[in-house]
């Protein structure tokens, strides 16, 4: 059975540029794949680095204590807006 396909529409210029990331024989749908592919791996690789700073500073006493004042003061700003406007 064959795959349903569909139809992207795009500039000449970008299909063109998709062409040019296509190592030879390949598709311009696996050069698509690849790109997602890269960028999913992109985004969990910031994730995880996110995640381990996250981590390390919550294990920095001060790191803990810089973030619940700025934490505060953010509330207090919030405070007085609320208050101004009535």
């Amino acid at each position: 059975m064959a795959e349903n396909k569909t139809t992207i529409t795009t500039r000449p210029a970008t299909r063109d540029e998709l062409q040019t990331l296509a190592k030879p024989g390949e598709s311009l749908d696996a050069v698509i794949n690849r790109l997602i592919g890269h960028y999913r791996s992109v985004q969990s690789r910031n994730r995880l680095a996110w995640e381990a700073r996250i981590a390390a500073d919550r294990q920095d006493a001060n790191a803990v204590a810089w973030a619940e004042r700025q934490a505060d003061r953010l509330e207090e700003r919030l405070a007085q807006r609320q208050a101004a406007k009535g």
